[in-house]
């Protein structure tokens, strides 16, 4: 079990989860991340496009945790960026 990922998650880049996420499931007075969730930030602008909380659903999406994946593009350069979720206000969540 890891901690569940909330809007206003952070990168190993340092990008940060948008949403739109569960928005009516709240952890930490935060949206719960889940998977298709978009990641904006300098380094990579994508998706949440993996997790391991298959078994764990929210708004009929898995629940996005911490470790799981991002894919996307550098906003600058078009390079493909992967990368993953890192920190979160939902640390003491475990999903």
């Amino acid at each position: 079990m890891l901690p569940t990922s909330t809007i206003t998650g952070l990168t190993a880049t340092g990008d940060v989860v948008v949403g739109p996420g569960a928005i009516n499931c709240i952890c930490n007075g935060m949206p719960v991340a889940t998977l298709a969730s978009v990641v904006a930030g300098p380094v990579c602008v994508g998706v949440i496009t993996m997790t391991t909380a298959l078994n764990s659903l929210r708004d009929g999406l898995p629940v996005a945790t911490l470790t799981s994946s991002v894919t996307g593009l550098n906003p600058e350069t078009g390079i493909p960026v992967e990368t993953v979720v890192v920190e979160t206000l939902g640390i003491n969540i475990l999903d």
